[in-house]
């Protein structure tokens, strides 16, 4: 099944810029300069994982099918070990986020104040509903679940899981998506569909959410991530000339605002990936493009971009609290400095043992498993797609 370099490398620079908003956050040195623009960068990245996910579920569903049981346990163990591991050790980090918050030179600003308040918040709701949202953590449904039911339940134990419920939501729908957008006569059914849904999301009638952790709130992204991909086929090689989109992209920024900015960014790697190389105009281009996206620098970080994800904010934490009982009188600028001098390395190590130690072997398990289910007669029913030959255990690794 054809990888895509670039969406691997893309992965690794959006994990990584997580990272660096969050820095900011703690830091609270987005009140001035170019703060205000990096405070933002977290979830501009995360609406452009939304699309990468709806592009490569998409392919994965068209160039592999299998029975639906098959296919969500794969996902399933893809995600929720170490989903699982860092929910654990974020239920402990999070008393000490909102500890170390409140002991900053500046907590009585405003900014800091309402991060503080947030965290401590949160680090309440984990210890009166432990069991609620342990209960919700296990099924992967947490973003799901209105604030008005459980409070903060999107972010309850590791923060930035809120999109993995996300993704998890997604994956269960997505086969039957894809089924009936392929067919002409119920696509601009879905579309009303969906479109409706958005709408009563947008306007509170399903629920209260901090971020769009419920599907329907999302589902443009993951949407236009489907579209790529069933275009693609038909549309790779055409493109010969990549400086009219990129002419379009620097107009558009600055009129869109920066919500367009996640449409932009797949706008140009979709564009990389349908280019013609061979073409001479299009040479500057792919070379920069392959240097930023498809380099071993770019697909190795890509690689572990999911451990880099979950694990940086509770480290983030830790190495909070051990800074200021060093320097309990720090500036802003300084714990930024001193925060990132201690945090990325750390991610970098933490990120390479946990994929190695509990997302690889997770994935090894979640291929034996959907061969198991694959071999079951029980499932041959219920199947939403004729199951491809039988493969060797290595070539049904999970393709993302």
């Amino acid at each position: 099944m054809k990888k895509f370099a670039a969406i691997e490398g893309l992965r690794g620079w959006l994990a990584w810029a997580v990272v660096v908003c969050h820095l900011v956050q703690t830091s609270d040195v987005y009140a001035r300069g170019l703060g205000p623009v990096l405070v933002q960068v977290g979830l501009l990245a995360v609406l452009v994982f939304i699309i990468i996910s709806g592009f490569v579920i998409t392919h994965l569903i068209v160039e592999r099918p299998e029975p639906y049981g098959a296919y969500l346990i794969r996902r399933f163990m893809r995600i929720f070990p170490l989903f699982a591991v860092t929910c654990i050790i974020g239920f402990f980090t999070n008393d000490i986020h909102a500890a170390a918050l409140a002991r900053v030179a500046w907590a009585s600003a405003p900014s800091t104040y309402h991060v503080e308040k947030l965290f401590a918040d949160l680090s309440h709701s984990n210890h009166e509903f432990l069991l609620a949202h342990a209960l919700a953590h296990l099924t992967m449904l947490h973003g799901a679940i209105s604030n008005a039911v459980l409070p903060f339940s999107q972010f309850a134990f590791n923060s930035p899981a809120w999109s993995l419920s996300l993704e998890w939501q997604f994956y269960l729908v997505a086969p039957l998506v894809l089924m009936l957008a392929r067919r002409q006569i119920t696509l601009v059914w879905v579309g009303l569909a969906v479109a409706i849904i958005e709408i009563a999301y947008q306007l509170g009638a399903l629920g209260d959410f901090r971020t769009g952790s419920f599907l329907p709130g999302a589902a443009g992204f993951f949407g236009l991530g489907i579209a790529s991909r069933l275009v693609y086929p038909s549309v790779t090689g055409m493109l010969r000339k990549p400086g009219a989109v990129l002419a379009i992209c620097l107009i558009l920024l600055p009129l869109c605002g920066w919500g367009s900015v996640p449409l932009l960014i797949w706008a140009l790697v979709f564009t990389g990936l349908i280019l013609d190389r061979s073409k001479i105009e299009a040479a500057s281009f792919a070379r920069t493009y392959a240097r930023c996206l498809e380099s071993s620098t770019a697909t190795y970080f890509g690689s572990r971009s999911y451990a880099v994800y979950l694990a940086h904010l509770p480290l983030i934490a830790v190495c909070h609290w051990v800074w200021l009982d060093i320097f309990p009188l720090a500036s802003r600028a300084a714990t930024f400095f001193g925060l990132a001098c201690m945090v990325i390395p750390l991610t970098v190590v933490a990120a390479e043992l946990l994929h190695r130690g509990v997302e690889r072997p997770g994935i090894a398990m979640g291929a034996r498993l959907a061969l198991w289910i694959k071999g079951s007669s029980l499932t041959q029913g219920i199947a939403l797609a004729k199951p491809s030959a039988s493969t060797s255990l290595a070539s049904v690794r999970a393709s993302d």
